[in-house]
């Protein structure tokens, strides 16, 4: 289902707008898994290993260097090989553990019996510059297309039922704009305890089948009295409708 562009918002309008919220760092880390960043420093760790004479992945041998004249890189480019290798490694052994330790949080969270019932509200386009590399893709996008959202993220707001000063959620950030936006969705979000700006969206179990969607719809922690009758009506429904 194709995003209406009359729901689709810049995160800057809507922060001046007072509509805030975390960016979900757990589940996008957890969807994106291995990325191309991270197989380009697999491929040029790799490359620094074997590829210059000397490393440890293609050593000279004393007679090769006697019989065919075959020299090894300086002691300065080695050391500047040495640095570089060892920088790739971190960045992919520190690539692995976080990678490891969101899809562990996400498990554990979603664990929890309680969750916040939201919905679908808005497409928002995260045009909000947090670090050095969003200002690159900024600048990236003015030069090429002449838009500095041409390469910016996407992701679906989600927001709270059940309260009259609900708070709002992000589903996974992509890179396109194509996401699946269905209007008032209901998912689930589950918080972290200490740190609410950790949180992961379950929006796929509207998705299940009736014979495999569970009865999650009772535990959401929301306030039945402060519930209208449609949102009432409205969880009623999707909780017991087939697909």
């Amino acid at each position: 289902m194709n995003t209406p562009s009359d729901r689709t918002y810049l995160q800057s309008y809507l922060n001046q707008a007072g509509v805030r919220f975390d960016f979900n760092l757990v589940d996008t880390v957890c969807n994106r898994k291995l990325s191309v960043t991270f197989y380009l420093a697999v491929i040029a760790a790799l490359l620094v290993f074997g590829l210059p004479l000397g490393m440890p992945g293609n050593q000279v041998t004393d007679f090769d260097a006697a019989t065919q004249g075959i020299r090894e890189v300086g002691s300065g480019n080695k050391l500047f090989f040495y640095c570089l290798l060892a920088l790739l490694l971190v960045y992919i052994v520190s690539y692995l553990l976080r990678l490891g330790y969101f899809m562990s949080l996400r498990t554990k969270l979603r664990k929890d019996p309680a969750p916040i019932a939201v919905e679908a509200y808005a497409v928002v386009c995260l045009d909000v510059r947090r670090k050095f590399s969003d200002q690159v893709i900024a600048y990236l996008g003015q030069w090429l297309r002449h838009d500095p959202t041409a390469f910016c993220k996407y992701a679906v707001i989600y927001k709270e039922l059940g309260t009259t000063q609900p708070r709002f959620f992000l589903s996974a950030a992509v890179s396109t704009r194509k996401l699946c936006f269905i209007p008032e969705h209901i998912g689930r979000v589950f918080i972290h305890r200490t740190k609410a700006s950790l949180y992961t969206l379950d929006d796929k179990s509207g998705y299940q089948t009736a014979s495999e969607r569970q009865p999650v719809f009772g535990n959401f922690a929301v306030g039945s009295d402060n519930l209208s009758a449609s949102q009432a009506a409205k969880i009623n429904a999707k909780s017991k409708s087939p697909d």
